[in-house]
């Protein structure tokens, strides 16, 4: 017999029970094997709670019966992008001369569902069929839903009547990234763009001078931080300023964890390289001499032998009753705090605790001329913002001399040390040295004030 013939002859038969088999295709989705028990149907109805597959993951659809696979397969995807795809199929091709009407297409969607139920966007080729064998077809698809996995499976319509299908693959399309700024004045960011699915993705906020990055939109500090590109993400980048004012005076940010802000100049400066004014501890004046005998909490003795003044009692902040009557007050009451009292606002000095902080979270830089004024001292930059402050060392005052000035720097801390009260705690530094220590309290000393802190 001639073997066209016979081929005709057995490929009539296949397909008219490939026919049948068309009839009532959702359940031959559901049912790969050609027997199975009503236990089993059941078990296999919903792949995804038996198979154990992720959705992303291909093949996670049922595939029709093995016979169709003769006829039409699915095949791959190419120029995958954020809204638009190529995808392929291949055909038997012996079938084309068999039957006077077959077309070939591709079906997708978003929704497994649709296309176990083939109810998806069905688009026939219009174009020839290419390849080695002249057997495989594409059809591009535009205007997709983007950053979405697509569903889709090719299929044969005969007789402008019966649908054959291929197995059901999927592909993701490309996910797109949205970065913004919170104020495009305060810092801008990069980062944005169409990705492919699972690419890693550096996003990078920048600040503007005198601003500070604070954190993105849901709540990571890491910057630049790396994200996972899985599915269309708008990601904000929140900025703040780094620099302010309070009752007319500049703050700095430093980025630290408590949030205390730090003015930019001393108590009595108009810039950071000055000096400023000089005030025993819980003193809010100036004066010409400074010592026990003219100390604002004290009273004090003439030691004739060694020409000085001695303390002899406390009247305020008073830990130890050898030294007068205890009030136990160990940090500066607002109205006796040289920074509240001359800069007024929400304006305070630093405690103890703050110098700490300001001494660990930055770094301590000597200098000899701070941009060209000829003024020594540390310039303080935040380990985290890079923002900095400049603290002048302006030396302390004795009596009625200014000493040290220009070598060392020693400001004062709101902190009364509790254990000998007749001390103060400080911070102190020159060239070498950055520290905390405590000093008299009729010394006159710098104050640098603060902020916003907890």
């Amino acid at each position: 017999m001639n073997k066209k013939i016979l081929f005709a002859a057995l490929l009539f038969a296949a397909l008219s029970v490939g026919f049948t088999a068309c009839e009532n295709l959702k359940e031959d989705l559901k049912d790969p094997a050609s027997e199975q028990t009503d236990s089993d149907k059941n078990k296999d109805a919903n792949t995804d709670e038996t198979d154990g597959k992720d959705d992303n993951t291909d093949g996670d659809v049922t595939p029709p019966r093995p016979e169709v696979f003769a006829l039409v397969a699915t095949g791959g995807a190419t120029d995958v992008a954020y809204r638009s795809v190529t995808l392929w199929g291949r055909i038997n091709t012996d079938t084309l001369w068999a039957f006077p009407n077959i077309k070939w297409g591709i079906e997708c969607s978003t929704s497994k569902e649709t296309i176990r139920s083939h109810s998806g966007n069905k688009t026939l080729c219009t174009t020839d069929l290419v390849g080695e064998n002249s057997d495989e077809y594409t059809v591009a698809f535009t205007g997709l839903e983007g950053g979405k996995m697509l569903y889709y499976n090719a299929y044969l319509l005969i007789n402008d009547m019966k649908y054959i299908y291929g197995e059901v693959d999927s592909v993701h399309l490309d996910v797109r990234l949205t970065v913004n700024s919170s104020n495009s004045s305060f810092g801008t960011v990069t980062g944005s763009g169409t990705y492919d699915h699972l690419a890693e993705v550096t996003l990078t906020a920048t600040a503007e001078r005198g601003f500070m990055f604070i954190e993105w939109n849901d709540g990571n500090m890491g910057n630049p931080r790396i994200v996972i590109a899985n599915e269309d993400v708008t990601y904000t980048a929140f900025f703040a300023g780094a620099k302010g004012t309070e009752n007319g005076h500049e703050w700095v940010d430093l980025g630290l964890p408590s949030g205390t802000k730090w003015a930019a100049c001393n108590v009595g400066a108009a810039t950071p390289e000055g000096y400023g004014n000089y005030y025993a501890w819980g003193e809010t004046e100036t004066k010409s001499t400074y010592g026990w005998n003219t100390y604002k909490w004290a009273t004090a003795t003439y030691d004739a032998g060694y020409d000085e003044w001695d303390l002899e009692t406390l009247t305020k902040y008073n830990t130890k009753s050898s030294y007068g009557t205890v009030d136990n007050k160990t940090v500066l009451d607002p109205e006796d705090d040289a920074a509240r009292a001359n800069w007024g606002g929400a304006w305070r000095m630093p405690t103890d605790a703050e110098w700490t902080e300001l001494r660990t979270n930055c770094t301590w830089t000597w200098t000899d001329d701070y941009n060209g004024t000829g003024v020594a001292g540390r310039i303080v930059t935040s380990n985290t913002n890079g923002n900095a402050i400049f603290l002048p060392a302006a030396g302390y005052r004795d009596d009625g001399d200014l000493l040290n000035a220009g070598n060392y720097g020693d400001y004062w801390s709101s902190s009364l040390n509790a254990d000998y009260p007749y001390y103060a705690w400080l911070v102190y530094f020159c060239s070498d040295v950055v520290g905390g220590s405590y000093s008299g309290r009729y010394f006159g000393l710098s104050v640098r004030p603060v902020l916003f802190g907890e």
